[in-house]
């Protein structure tokens, strides 16, 4: 029995190793004999390459340490001088324009005296709060410093003068204003006459404008007539829709102040597109 065993044993390791040399059994059991059949297990230990047949395993590829093409480098864009902002325009003019959107200008508004004076949506309104009063509503503002219209030689000045349906403006322009004694004006009445006056401290002066009414000479229409004042050289130019009326021209004279404006005779009257420019 004992000689059995011993067979028995020896045979169960030869096919142990067989086993384990050709990789077909990853595990082997043996019962010794000697230690009341305890159970051992032979386990497979890792060897450096894997041999079993479809079980091969790659390793990641590695990063390629070759440096990349160099781009290819864009060629700079040429730049251009921009011209600073303090050149001059060529043919530019100094101009004034009183829009009346809004009362940037800080014309007259409100209720002063018997008249009202309204501004907004391109339209600057007078109209009369007494009915009975003789007095012209008056309303001025400064001229910016870039124009000056004593030392210019050639400026323009102009605006749409308008009146209910049917009838003539009563109204017009004011310009050299330093205050309201000191001014000079053109202005139309209901009549369809044109004035140009001259007053120096509160008194009309008649030394080269007439002052009264009269008679232009030039149709005049009714709802809307454009005044302009042209300075050119040494002579003022006066029109209405851009007719020259029949006194015009009028000596310059030194003018008082600097400021424009716009007076009103009638009940109600309303101004538009007032401007001044310097230059031709």
């Amino acid at each position: 029995m004992p000689l059995f065993l011993t067979i028995g044993l020896v045979a169960l390791l030869w096919l142990g190793s067989l086993s384990q040399s050709s990789g077909q059994r990853q595990r082997s059991v043996i019962y010794s004999a000697s230690s009341g059949w305890q159970k051992v297990i032979f386990k497979q230990t890792t060897r450096l390459g894997n041999n079993r047949p479809g079980g091969s395993s790659k390793a990641p590829p590695r990063p390629s340490a070759e440096p990349a093409e160099p781009v290819a480098k864009l060629p700079e864009a040429a730049t251009t001088p921009v011209a600073s902002s303090t050149v001059s325009v060529p043919g530019f003019r100094p101009a004034f324009t009183g829009d009346f959107v809004t009362n940037r200008n800080r014309w007259k508004a409100g209720n002063l005296g018997d008249y009202y004076y309204q501004i907004g949506l391109g339209s600057y309104n007078i109209r009369k709060r007494n009915v009975n009063t003789r007095r012209v509503a008056f309303s001025s503002v400064p001229l910016p410093p870039t124009i000056n219209l004593n030392n210019a030689d050639v400026f323009t000045i102009r605006a749409d003068v308008l009146a209910d349906s049917g009838q003539v403006p009563a109204g017009g322009l004011l310009f050299g204003v330093k205050d309201s004694l000191n001014f000079c004006s053109f202005t139309l009445n209901a009549r369809g006459e044109v004035s140009i006056k001259r007053e120096v401290n509160g008194q009309t002066i008649s030394d080269y404008m007439p002052g009264d009414f009269f008679a232009p000479g030039v149709p005049i229409e009714k709802n809307r007539n454009r005044l302009m004042i042209r300075r050119r050289g040494e002579y003022l130019h006066f029109f209405i829709n851009d007719r020259e009326i029949r006194t015009s021209p009028y000596p310059f004279r030194f003018l008082s102040g600097n400021g424009i404006g716009l007076t009103s005779l009638g009940y109600w009257t309303s101004f538009q597109k007032l401007s001044v420019t310097i230059g031709l």
